[in-house]
């Protein structure tokens, strides 16, 4: 169906005639999105850029194969994965929806826990931007620890929204957006740009969001809010049946957090148990945690390599190079992320008397 025109009203009372027209190419549409994530948002409201071209792998080793166009959080700690493409690129119609289902299918199931925050430290660090303070300005009071394991907890349980953008959203992909929204976990949309130009190289933008049913939306906000668990039963939930080591591990976990004198509890994502404790300032901080998506325990270095005493990279190097040597290799050495080990480690009363004496220096020195 042919666009009709659309007229702006300047300051001075004329009139401006706006005729249908098209972006250029694709990276000025992921550019302006980029910028401006206002024009693809809905009833979730700010947008917060984690990465462009976010990297996405096949496997739990494999490097990237992919590559997403945007890679978005809500102030909800939702992750939002868009990606754009062209009226003109036929690739809009069946093509991109199995490519955007691969790319969520892969990333919530391979990558680590952490990564999502060091790709948006990397993001505000190439725009000569301070990450705490951008953050900070998106989600206002809220902990920054708390709502980054919210992310992680969100986007491996498939609590994600998938965002399609294009300059003109096919009748037949409007379709299958409505049928996967109404029938998956994930949110699911469209987001129609409409390019209008003008003289002068103006552009007027008319975003049209596609996909969200009454039905769809009623049944998400429903099973949105997850029913309280205490600690046993989420260690039953997620340990019980992992085998007698991973649950020994688990249980012993909590244990040495709690001789430590922290607190070993479950955010509302539910997503792991932290590992809670207040420094000389009376502030929590949160040096590990214990992930169910793959039983395994983090150092949490993205929450602490800013506070006092840990702020050296030597001193955090350190620290990572005595874990190793109590449980082993790593899942990585990064400095800022979340090195990892898994918790059926701690089933062993030596190593789990090793890392409760390690942790106990660890947080003298954080405090």
């Amino acid at each position: 169906m042919a666009q009709s025109s659309i007229y702006m009203v300047d300051a001075d009372g004329g009139l401006r005639r706006m005729t249908p027209s098209a972006p250029e190419n694709e990276d000025r549409m992921q550019t302006l999105v980029a910028r401006y994530p206002e024009l693809i948002t809905d009833g979730d409201g700010d947008l917060l850029l984690i990465r462009r071209e976010q990297s996405i792998a096949d496997s739990e080793d494999g490097s990237g194969r992919w590559s997403l166009d945007h890679l978005f959080v809500t102030r909800d700690a939702v992750p939002v994965l868009v990606e754009l493409k062209r009226a003109v690129d036929t690739r809009l119609r069946r093509e991109v929806v199995g490519q955007l289902l691969d790319y969520a299918a892969n990333a919530t199931a391979y990558w680590q826990a952490g990564r999502i925050a060091d790709s948006f430290s990397k993001t505000a660090a190439d725009s000569g931007e301070d990450p705490e303070a951008v953050l900070r300005e998106f989600i206002g009071d809220q902990d920054t620890a708390v709502f980054w394991a919210q992310v992680d907890a969100n986007f491996k349980a498939g609590r994600i929204k998938l965002v399609f953008v294009a300059d003109e959203i096919p009748r037949e992909l409007a379709r299958i957006v409505e049928f996967l929204n109404d029938q998956m976990r994930a949110d699911v949309r469209a987001v129609e740009l409409r390019w209008f130009a003008g003289d002068g190289d103006v552009i007027t933008l008319s975003p049209r969001v596609i996909g969200e049913t009454e039905r769809a939306t009623a049944a998400k906000r429903s099973s949105g809010t997850l029913e309280p668990i205490s600690r046993d039963q989420w260690l039953q939930k997620h340990c019980g049946s992992a085998g007698d080591a991973i649950h020994a591990g688990a249980r012993a976990f909590t244990t040495l957090v709690e001789r430590l004198g922290g607190k070993a509890d479950i955010p509302s994502t539910q997503g792991s148990i932290y590992a809670m404790f207040k420094g000389n300032d009376g502030k929590a901080f949160y040096p590990l945690h214990l992930w169910a998506y793959n039983a395994s325990v983090s150092f949490s270095l993205q929450y602490l390599y800013k506070r006092s005493g840990m702020q050296e990279e030597s001193v955090r190097s350190q620290l990572l190079s005595e874990l190793a040597e109590i449980v082993g290799p790593l899942s990585t050495m990064n400095l800022k992320g979340f090195p990892a080990f898994k918790v059926a480690l701690l089933a062993d009363p030596v190593i789990a008397s090793k890392m409760e004496k390690w942790l106990g220096n660890t947080l003298n020195r954080i405090r």
